[in-house]
């Protein structure tokens, strides 16, 4: 005769190789990563350096151009999204971007100031995707005020060769979008240069202006023009400006920072994030 089992254990049984798979998720979801846009959002009227002609003269736009429908329209319009005023009912939604390569979250390659040297199509992607970042935090500065390298040593962080310096005063999550954003804005000394130039990295990052703020009146030699790009794009490090959300990362995270990919020019707009486990 054949023995019967326990049906309670049977059913205890299956029920745990039911609940098994959601445990296997619940650990994998603990081991998501956490994602920070380090982005500044891209969109019509963004402010350029004062002074400087070209901004005016090639305003950032971005236009939906198509709507799929009236409906679509009204919709957008609720959501602030800017339109061609001559926008057309097509079916799909289309868009149109003109916007410098240096304006918001951008990327500099050494062809920005070297004649010859690597363009942005070019630039070694190894060096600013899937890097790590060490953050040197002089939040502490007032508006306005100099970033020196006297600063960066007093952070007590010495990035390694293969880690990105990211230099954070918070300007951008405090200010994006309000008046006194350029008047008002740290920038980074000539001495932050030879630093970050010291340390051999493969690039630098921050969220500030990198070089001494001439446009709001701060005195500059003529050597000094353009004197941090020309030391750190002519050693090959790679510059990632205008981060923003940096009070949301702790000291170290992995960079990853992707500009379009424009044949033969000279610096990008970019997504960056940063990731954290």
């Amino acid at each position: 005769m054949k023995k019967r089992g326990n049906p309670g254990k049977d059913r205890r049984s299956s029920a745990t190789r039911r609940q098994a798979p959601k445990a296997v998720k619940t650990k994998a979801a603990q081991r998501r990563p956490r994602i920070v846009d380090l982005s500044l959002p891209i969109q019509s009227g963004m402010a350029g350096i004062p002074t400087i002609r070209f901004y005016e003269k090639y305003p950032v736009k971005v236009l939906a151009t198509t709507v799929i429908n009236e409906q679509q329209r009204g919709f957008l319009q609720t959501q602030g999204v800017d339109m061609d005023p001559q926008v057309e009912l097509h079916g799909t939604m289309n868009t149109v971007l003109t916007i410098s390569s240096h304006v918001g979250t951008h990327i500099d390659a050494p062809r920005h100031f070297f004649e010859t040297e690597a363009s942005i199509d070019k630039i070694p992607l190894d060096r600013i995707v899937m890097r790590e970042a060490v953050v040197l935090d002089v939040s502490h500065l007032p508006p306005g005020a100099a970033v020196e390298a006297a600063h960066l040593e007093r952070t007590g962080v010495k990035p390694r060769k293969d880690q990105i310096p990211v230099i954070k005063t918070l300007w951008t999550d405090r200010m994006w979008g309000k008046p006194d954003f350029w008047t008002q804005m740290p920038y980074l000394a000539p001495s932050v240069g030879n630093w970050i130039l010291d340390q051999q990295v493969p690039a630098v990052a921050m969220d500030c202006f990198p070089e001494i703020a001439w446009f709001r009146g701060i005195p500059r030699r003529p050597e000094q023009r353009g004197i941090n790009h020309k030391k750190w794009l002519g050693a090959g490090i790679i510059m990632i400006q205008f981060l923003t959300n940096l009070a949301l990362m702790r000291d170290h995270f992995t960079l990853i920072a992707l500009p379009l990919r424009l044949k033969g020019m000279d610096g990008s707009p970019a997504r960056v994030i940063g990731v954290e486990m």
